[in-house]
C-alpha cells in the first residue's frame, strides 16, 4: 500500500466520479486515503454514492467555494507522504499507481508530477503548458503568440519525450509529497475556477520545485463535465474563468505588462460578450457578474 492520499473534487460529475472510483478500487495497490469533497451538489444524488463506495472519505461541503478550496479542504489533514489530486472526470489504468508511485519515489528530483492525459477518443489533451504572458493572456494575442513562435508544436515535442518539465502542469492530475505542498502554501482559492493549477506550478517554480510530464503513464479525461452541468454553473464558471485569468495577472505580472494585459483581456472579453449577448442572453448574464469585478479591479490601478 502506497502511502498517498488521493483526494477528488465533485460537483454533479456522478457518472464520472463512479467511473473514477471503479477505476481506484481496481488498482494493484490502493491508496492509503481516497477523499472526495462534495462541492454542495445538492442534488440528493451524494448519500448513494456514500453508501455505494464506503471505502471513500466523503467530505460534504457546504457551499460551491471553487475547486481550490475544496482541494485544500481534502488535504488539510493528511499525513500521508504523497498526494494526488484527481479530477472526478478521469480514469487510471489498473497498473498505473503500482508502478508510478515507486518510480517517483525514486526520483527525488521529481516534485510536481503529472503524466499523459487522454480524451475518450484517445487523443493527448497536453494537460500542460507554459506560463502566461503579455502574448498569451487572452485570445488574439495568443493567436498570434502560436504563429510567431509556433506554441502548438512545442506541446508536441513535449509529448513525445519520455520525460518533460513545462512551465505547469494540469490540476486534473498533480501528484506532489505532502511537504512539498505545504511548502508552496496549498492552492490559491481566490481562484474559484481555472489558473488555480498555473499558479500552483508558479508558486512551486518560485521555491525552486520542478514540474516534471511523465509520458510513459497515462490515464483518461472527459474534460469540463461538472463546469457544463447547467446554465446557472455554465454562466458562472466562464465569467470565474476570466475573472481567475485577472487574479492571475494581477498576481504573477509586473509594471506595464499587468496593466497591459488587464486592459487586453478587459477589451476582448467585453467586446465579444457585448456582441455574443446580442442574440444570447446568458452572455448578458456573464457580463453582469464581470462588470462589477471589472469596475473594482481597475479603480485600485487608478
Amino acid at each position: 500500500m502506497p502511502d498517498l492520499s488521493i483526494i477528488v473534487v465533485n460537483y454533479r460529475s456522478w457518472s464520472k466520479l463512479e467511473n473514477c472510483l471503479q477505476s481506484l478500487d481496481q488498482q494493484g495497490v490502493r491508496a492509503k486515503k481516497v477523499i472526495v469533497i462534495d462541492n454542495h451538489s445538492n442534488d440528493g444524488i451524494l448519500e448513494g454514492f456514500i453508501k455505494k463506495f464506503p471505502w471513500v472519505d466523503w467530505i460534504k461541503s457546504e457551499t460551491n467555494a471553487g475547486f481550490a478550496a475544496a482541494c485544500n479542504l481534502g488535504a488539510c489533514n493528511i499525513s500521508t507522504r504523497w498526494l494526488l489530486f484527481l479530477n472526478p472526470d478521469t480514469r487510471l489504468p489498473k497498473d498505473c499507481l503500482e508502478t508510478l508511485i515507486p518510480y517517483c519515489d525514486n526520483h527525488p528530483d521529481f516534485h510536481l508530477i503529472t503524466i499523459k492525459q487522454l480524451s475518450e477518443s484517445g487523443k493527448n489533451t497536453h494537460p500542460y503548458g507554459i506560463f502566461p504572458n503579455v502574448w498569451n493572456s487572452n485570445g488574439i494575442l495568443r493567436s498570434l503568440e502560436r504563429l510567431i513562435f509556433h506554441t502548438d508544436q512545442i506541446k508536441k515535442v513535449i509529448a513525445k519525450n519520455p520525460i518533460a518539465f513545462p512551465h505547469w502542469i494540469s490540476g486534473s492530475f498533480v501528484l506532489l509529497r505532502k511537504e512539498h505542498f505545504d511548502l508552496i502554501g496549498g492552492w490559491d482559492d481566490r481562484f474559484w475556477m481555472y489558473c488555480e493549477d498555473i499558479d500552483l506550478s508558479k508558486r512551486a517554480e518560485e521555491k525552486g520545485l520542478t514540474r516534471v510530464l511523465l509520458n510513459e503513464w497515462e490515464c483518461f479525461h472527459s474534460h469540463g463535465v461538472s463546469s457544463r452541468s447547467d446554465l446557472n454553473t455554465k454562466i458562472k464558471t466562464k465569467a470565474e474563468v476570466i475573472k481567475s485569468t485577472h487574479i492571475y495577472i494581477e498576481k504573477h505580472f509586473r509594471g506595464k505588462n499587468k496593466k497591459l494585459a488587464h486592459q487586453w483581456l478587459k477589451f476582448q472579453k467585453m467586446i465579444g460578450l457585448y456582441l455574443l449577448s446580442l442574440i444570447d442572453a446568458s452572455k448578458r448574464e456573464i457580463l453582469k457578474i464581470l462588470i462589477p469585478f471589472w469596475r473594482e479591479l481597475f479603480s485600485k490601478q487608478l
